[in-house]
C-alpha cells in the first residue's frame, strides 16, 4: 500500500518560516531608501538641536525629556509614545532613517514570537516547533495584510505611537503571564519588577492601547480573586498601578487643547456604543482567507497539546463575549474624539488585536468541543500534518493572496500585501527614484550657507511610504517644521508665493 503522504511539524516550521522571511526581507530592504515624514521633524526638532550642537547622547536624552513635559502641555498626555518619538533616526543622521523599519518589524515579530510562546507553549503545553510554526503564520499574515503597512512599518512618529505600542502591550501580556505560572520566589520578584517597568510604560501609550490594556488587566484581576490565585495581589497592585498610569495621561492638559481643534466628538455613552457597532462591522469585514489558513494550522497543530491541557475551555460563550467586548472597546478612544475609526496606523492596532483575538478564540472552541463533545478532527499520534490538509491550507493561502484587495487599491493581487508591494518598489525602481530626489533634498536643507532655501515636491513616491509632506494638505505646517528643525530663515515651496 502507498504511503500517505505528511508533513513533519519541523518541515511545517521551515516553510511557515520561509513564507514569513520571504514576505518581511523586501520590506527591510526597501527600509533603506526611506526618509522622514513631517511629524518626524515636529516631534525630533529640540532633539536634532541638541544633537547639531554637539550636546552628545546626555543632551539629547533631556531634549526628549523636555519635548516630553512641552507636549504634555500642548498636544497630548501620552507619555511613553511621545517620548519615544523624539528620537526618529534621522536626527543622528539623515541616512539612518532605515532603522525605523527594522526598529519597528523586528520588535512586532519579537513581541508577537514571545506572547505566543507564552500562550501557547507556556500554557497550552504545545511542543517548541509547533509554536514557531504558528507565530511565523501568524505574523505573515498580521504583517503582510495590515491596513497600512506604510505608516505601521515605515514611519517613525506614526509606527512608535501605534506599532511599537502595541510590541510593548504584547510583552507586557506576556511577562504578565509568565510571572502567572512562575513558582520561585526570586523569578518572581525580578519578573514583577520588569513587569511594573512595563506597566509604566504602556500607560503612556495611546489611549486606543491603554484601554485595551486597562481592560485586560482588571479582567484578570477579578479573575485572580475569584480563582483564588496565589499572586492576586501582585496583580491588583498591577493594575492599579496602570490604571494611575491611565489617568496622569488623560489628565493632560494637552487634551483640552488638542481636543479643540477635532470636530465630530460624542458624548461617552454614545461612542460605546458605536464601538460595538463599528467593532462588530470592521471584524466581519477583516476576516479572510489567508487568516482562515493561519487558525486551521494553528488547532491542527495545537490538538495534541489540547487533548493532554488541564484546561476544561467549559465556558467557551462567554469567553466569546468577552474578547468580542474587548476588541469593540480599544475603537472607543477614536469615536470619542470624532476621528471615525482613527487613521490607518490605529487600524493597524486593530487589526493585530483581530489576529489574536480569532486565533485565541479558536483555540478556545477547539479545546472545548474536544474536551466535551469530542467534534475535533483526530491528529496523527506522530504530530506530522496530513498531505491532504497540508494542500488545502496552502490553496486557501493562495488564493487568499491573489484575491487581497485593501480599501481603496485598483487592483488585486499579492502587490497589495505589504512586502509585494515593497518588491514592486525595488524592482520598479521607483524607490531608487524617490529616495534619490529626497537626498538632494536633504542636502539642501543640511547646507548651512543657505539660509532661505526653496523646496520642489516628490510627486512619485513607493506606496510603502508615507510620501512627500509638501504634497500633504498641511504644507504651510510641513514648511515651518523645515524652517524649524533646520534652522532655516525660511523654507517655500517651489512655485510658491515668495
Amino acid at each position: 500500500m502507498m504511503r500517505r503522504f505528511s508533513l513533519s511539524r519541523r518541515a511545517v516550521c521551515w516553510l511557515c518560516a520561509l513564507l514569513l522571511l520571504a514576505s518581511v526581507v523586501p520590506m527591510y530592504a526597501l527600509a533603506f531608501y526611506n526618509h522622514a515624514y513631517y511629524d518626524d521633524f515636529g516631534f525630533s526638532t529640540l532633539t536634532h538641536s541638541a544633537w547639531q550642537e554637539g550636546g552628545g547622547l546626555w543632551a539629547v536624552l533631556a531634549a526628549g525629556i523636555q519635548n516630553t513635559v512641552g507636549i504634555r502641555q500642548t498636544w497630548e498626555g501620552t507619555y511613553f509614545s511621545s517620548f519615544l518619538s523624539t528620537f526618529q533616526p534621522a536626527l543622528f543622521g539623515e541616512n539612518l532613517y532605515w532603522l525605523t523599519t527594522f526598529v519597528l518589524l523586528t520588535a512586532f515579530l519579537f513581541s508577537l514570537w514571545f506572547f505566543l510562546s507564552q500562550t501557547l507553549r507556556g500554557m497550552l503545553g504545545m511542543d517548541r516547533v509547533s509554536t514557531s510554526a504558528v507565530t511565523c503564520a501568524l505574523g505573515f499574515v498580521a504583517v503582510q495584510f495590515a491596513p497600512n503597512a506604510a505608516e505601521g512599518f515605515f514611519w517613525f512618529n506614526g509606527g512608535v505611537a501605534y506599532t511599537l505600542m502595541s510590541s510593548f502591550l504584547l510583552l507586557w501580556a506576556g511577562v504578565w503571564l509568565r510571572l502567572e505560572r512562575e513558582n520561585r520566589r526570586v523569578r518572581s520578584i525580578l519578573l514583577y519588577a520588569l513587569l511594573l517597568v512595563l506597566t509604566v510604560c504602556v500607560g503612556g501609550a495611546k489611549y486606543t492601547t491603554v484601554l485595551f490594556a486597562a481592560l485586560l488587566a482588571l479582567c484578570s484581576t477579578v479573575w485572580a480573586f475569584i480563582a483564588e490565585r496565589p499572586k492576586k495581589w501582585a496583580t491588583l497592585s498591577l493594575t492599579l498601578v496602570l490604571l494611575a498610569c491611565f489617568a496622569f495621561s488623560v489628565s493632560a492638559p494637552g487634551n483640552a487643547v488638542r481636543a479643540q481643534t477635532l470636530t465630530g466628538g460624542m458624548s461617552a455613552p454614545k461612542a460605546t456604543l458605536e464601538a460595538v457597532y463599528f467593532g462588530l462591522a470592521l471584524a466581519g469585514h477583516s476576516f479572510s482567507l489567508p487568516l482562515l489558513a493561519a487558525i486551521a494550522l494553528l488547532v491542527a497543530l495545537a490538538l495534541p497539546a489540547l487533548r493532554a491541557s488541564k484546561f476544561r475551555f467549559a465556558h467557551p460563550v462567554w469567553i466569546t463575549l468577552l474578547f468580542i467586548s474587548l476588541f469593540c472597546a480599544q475603537l472607543t478612544p477614536t469615536l470619542y474624539t470624532g476621528n471615525y475609526l482613527g487613521d490607518g496606523r490605529v487600524r493597524n492596532v486593530y487589526w493585530f488585536t483581530y489576529v489574536l483575538i480569532t486565533a485565541l478564540l479558536s483555540l478556545y472552541w477547539a479545546g472545548f468541543l474536544l474536551k466535551r463533545h469530542g467534534l475535533c478532527a483526530e491528529s496523527r499520534p506522530d504530530g506530522r500534518l496530513k498531505g491532504a490538509t497540508a494542500c488545502v491550507l496552502a490553496v486557501l493561502l493562495a488564493v487568499g493572496c491573489v484575491a487581497w484587495h485593501p480599501d481603496g487599491s485598483a487592483s488585486y493581487g499579492p502587490q497589495n500585501m505589504a512586502g509585494g508591494a515593497a518588491l514592486r518598489a525595488l524592482t520598479s525602481g521607483k524607490a531608487a527614484a524617490y529616495d534619490h530626489a529626497m537626498d538632494k533634498r536633504d542636502a539642501l536643507l543640511n547646507d548651512a550657507t543657505q539660509p532661505d532655501v526653496t523646496l520642489t515636491p516628490v510627486e512619485d513616491s513607493p506606496s510603502s511610504f508615507m510620501g512627500d509632506a509638501l504634497l500633504s494638505n498641511n504644507v504651510d505646517y510641513v514648511l515651518r517644521l523645515y524652517a524649524d528643525y533646520y534652522s532655516k530663515s525660511s523654507v517655500r515651496l517651489a512655485g510658491g508665493e515668495e
